[in-house]
């Protein structure tokens, strides 16, 4: 008596270090793990460097490292060589699963350059054409060739938001276009929600015991948490009780340290409660500590679909979100309203209110205004069933049914194909 085999599934991205990219192929991955064998692929262990911590890095499921974090030759020599390895090892893998699905643009190109014959999914996690961390040369190189050629090879493609989608089908081009399936968020509701009255910790819950504003997220350029720093210096003139809490770590760290120094501002790293600003770092689950805060401010620059700013949805508290390419639309718009960039801001949406890039002429007013109107009212939360009602939309265990329908069109497309 025969036997069906099971569908085998391989992800690959980067690292399984602190982001949300990382975080939402991890929820994947367990996810898929229900149904069929799942296996990891990594380009390297963690971010080898001490700018980004390498946490949230265990999981039961079966991990292989294609690369080191060890000391690297940064020779063009030695770098195509470490790439090389890394795409013969993920072919040998390819070989031994159905289908192959990676995250972000390193692990997309490995997986499209490692064989068409082994079907493949990549998956665009944020905008390209709008980061600020890409020199105009290597940006050029990725949108005009690297890219449309990664987008040629896969199976499919999926943008993390709806919006995004549009940038990508640009790239691709119309006849690419059957390929693009937009698969927004990949969250857990129902923990989430648990989570944001969680325990907190005892170093930040006494620095907010004043009224205080929170950022969380990765500390780069491209977060926009440097220009959001000097918006803060303006209302602590306004308001001279008023704190800034930063959770996250990442390359930016020092410089936003010097910056609150050249703009006499109070910094602490331990948490003392008479600082102006608290740089916590990485704390595991940071949501639970937006309750204890006023506002919960994303001053994001370029996203694909942010989860920071799902978590700040779930918490209840009022959030204020820069209208950035790509992701804050979707998440704060009701079902009424569109996603698209359009309207004048500051625009109140139903789960949130956007505000201008604050790279933007005049928008350090915008935004000073809009915090300030929050420090004006008292604390509000949103009730635990609103906030639900409000991230559900974005629940793996609904988004998760498209991840299946992807791959068992995949691999009925091959079993055709080898058949005929």
């Amino acid at each position: 008596m025969s036997t069906v085999r099971q569908t085998r599934v391989l992800l690959f991205t980067a690292t399984l270090g602190y982001g949300g990219s990382e975080s939402d192929l991890l929820r994947l991955a367990r996810f898929l793990a229900k149904r069929w064998p799942v296996t990891i692929a990594l380009m390297a262990r963690d971010y080898g460097s001490a700018d980004y911590s390498s946490a949230q890095t265990d999981t039961d499921l079966n991990v292989v490292v294609l690369g080191d974090t060890g000391q690297k030759d940064p020779s063009l020599i030695a770098k195509a060589m470490r790439w090389w390895k890394m795409l013969c090892g993920l072919r040998e893998l390819k070989r031994r699963h159905d289908v192959t699905i990676s995250f972000l643009s390193g692990p997309n190109l490995l997986n499209a350059l490692a064989g068409r014959r082994f079907p493949s999914i990549v998956s665009e996690r944020g905008s390209k054409l709008h980061h600020v961390g890409i020199s105009p040369v290597a940006k050029s190189l990725w949108l005009k060739v690297l890219d449309p050629l990664t987008y040629r090879l896969a199976g499919r493609i999926v943008p993390a938001s709806v919006a995004y989608a549009q940038e990508i089908a640009a790239i691709a081009g119309p006849k690419l276009a059957h390929k693009i399936v937009p698969i927004e968020g990949g969250i857990d509701a129902a923990t989430l929600i648990e989570k944001a009255d969680a325990p907190v910790d005892a170093d930040i819950e006494a620095f907010c015991a004043a009224p205080t504003m929170v950022y969380c997220g990765r500390l780069d350029r491209g977060k926009g948490v440097d220009l959001l720093l000097p918006v803060y210096a303006r209302i602590r003139q306004q308001y001279p009780d008023a704190r800034f809490l930063i959770i996250g770590d990442g390359p930016l760290r020092s410089t936003l340290v010097d910056s609150c120094r050249v703009a006499g501002l109070s910094m602490t790293e331990r948490g003392d409660p008479l600082a102006d600003v608290f740089m916590a770092g990485y704390r595991s689950d940071p949501m639970r500590h937006f309750r204890l805060c006023r506002l919960f401010c994303f001053p994001s620059q370029h996203e694909g679909l942010p989860n920071t700013l799902i978590e700040g949805l779930a918490s209840g508290i009022p959030v204020l979100a820069a209208d950035c390419p790509y992701g804050p639309r979707s998440i704060l718009a009701g079902d009424d309203e569109p996603p698209v960039q359009s309207g004048t801001l500051p625009l109140v949406m139903k789960h949130g209110t956007l505000l201008p890039l604050l790279n933007a002429p005049g928008s350090a007013d915008v935004w000073q205004a809009a915090i300030a109107a929050e420090f004006e009212r008292p604390a509000r939360r949103r009730a635990a069933a609103e906030c639900l009602e409000a991230v559900s939309r974005f629940d793996l265990e609904l988004t998760g049914k498209t991840w299946i329908t992807l791959i068992e069109q995949l691999v009925r497309e091959q079993q055709e194909g080898d058949r005929q």
